[in-house]
């Protein structure tokens, strides 16, 4: 069944009606301050709203080097706890401990929120020793769909074939991610019930700055020239090539502008992932001391940047739910984005934003210097888009859908419409 995510309405937040709380194991490789990427944002998010009406426990499974293996720790996520660590598993396999752990613990259902080739152990187990476990598999990428973009390792693929199989309810993000779907998987995508979710936001997360941090931006950047901003991981279809050309585009033709990129990390998943990361520092070099490069920011880092740029681009050539979209739109900066699919069904073109297409650096550089010749422009798309956003990225309203797809997968009674009350 497809239950489709917008429009929200402020209507959806009610009081719930009396009924058996589920119980549901969340198995993440991010969650708490161990954030890398979106899919930290999205678990942090989830939890603290959907706790108050699913008892969940969260299977963080993270490489522990002084094992030089994976460990993993289980935290109690349910109305008196946010986040209580209960227990750590540092011996034996953590898969086996996961498996033995939903035995025991007889949850309702496991919940998976990445492909990872270690996974293979864990899907093996559960085919084995647990088949009649329900499984929800939420889609905040495709190995499949992204060949020839992305450089996910093989071993991945292999694993989200296998998880999509086992899955009884997929999760995707938008319309768009269920296309990819579709395109990717299409004897799957026509027999599994698909769930549309989008991701959300935490407010709470949006306000904490960082002095320290401050301090070195004005260090660093000058406070009279108008600020362009990019944050986002350094990996390939990023298109972090597009924003560094782009700049030195403006730049040699006289414009007055200063750019920061951030989120460079020097480890990830990805295949080559280093020769892209050489790529960008390469060209970055040559931009000069007008591009200020950083490395990854934490939550308040970001803020702090946040407040001091006039606008944020991205420039990825492949998105399913972009919290480089999202963030900056709920800080009310103007954005300046690929035209991308899953943005246009966030953000309206020149009503809400700026578009260009993508890997076109020419593109990019025009429409950073129309937001820079237009502030007023600019301010009126960032009210819009930050209004929009603030509507439709509500953790409030969409905790109440994941509990619906929980009740969908377990074949528990689930309210009209396909929506929790």
């Amino acid at each position: 069944m497809n239950v489709d995510a917008l429009p929200i309405t402020r209507a959806e937040v009610r009081a719930p009606t009396e009924v058996p709380r589920l119980r549901a194991l969340l198995l993440s490789f991010e969650f708490g301050e161990r954030v890398s990427g979106g899919l930290g944002r999205v678990i942090n998010g989830v939890t603290e709203e959907l706790r108050h009406e699913v008892d969940l426990d969260v299977f963080l499974v993270y490489f522990d080097a002084l094992r030089l293996g994976f460990s993993a720790k289980l935290y109690r996520c349910d109305g008196r706890h946010r986040a209580k660590l209960v227990r750590t598993f540092t011996r034996g396999s953590a898969f086996r401990n996961c498996v033995d752990l939903l035995r025991r613990e007889r949850y309702s259902l496991l919940h998976v929120f990445a492909v990872h080739s270690s996974l293979g152990e864990l899907l093996t187990l559960l085919q084995r020793e647990l088949p009649n476990l329900k499984i929800v598999y939420s889609v905040h990428s495709l190995v499949k769909f992204e060949q020839g973009v992305r450089l996910n390792p093989r071993s991945f693929l292999v694993c989200e074939r296998r998880l999509l199989g086992l899955a009884s309810v997929v999760h995707v993000l938008n319309r768009t991610t269920l296309s990819c779907f579709q395109q990717a998987y299409p004897e799957l995508a026509a027999n599994k019930p698909t769930f549309i979710i989008p991701n959300g936001l935490q407010t709470t997360d949006l306000g904490a700055r960082d002095a320290a941090f401050d301090a070195e931006l004005e260090k660093r950047l000058s406070p009279d020239k108008y600020t362009v901003v990019c944050l986002s991981r350094w990996a390939h279809g990023k298109g972090l090539e597009h924003f560094v050309e782009a700049a030195e585009l403006l730049l040699t033709s006289g414009h007055d502008l200063q750019f920061v990129l951030a989120g460079r990390k020097f480890l990830s998943w990805e295949k080559a992932w280093y020769s892209y990361l050489l790529k960008i520092q390469r060209l970055s070099r040559r931009v000069g001391e007008r591009l200020v490069v950083l490395g990854w920011l934490d939550s308040s880092q970001r803020n702090t940047l946040f407040a001091r740029a006039d606008c944020c681009v991205m420039p990825s050539e492949l998105e399913y739910y972009p919290y480089s979209v999202l963030e900056p739109a709920a800080a009310g900066l103007p954005l300046v984005c690929s035209d991308l699919a899953c943005v246009r069904e966030l953000l309206s073109p020149n009503e809400e934003c700026l578009y260009f297409r993508p890997r076109d650096s020419r593109g990019l550089a025009m429409r950073v210097s129309q937001l820079a010749r237009e502030p007023e422009l600019g301010r009126q798309m960032a009210a819009r888009a930050q209004r929009k956003v603030a509507l439709s990225a509500d953790w409030k309203i969409l905790a109440r859908r994941y509990q619906a797809m929980y009740r969908e997968a377990v074949g528990a009674p689930i309210y009209a419409g396909g929506e929790a009350p």
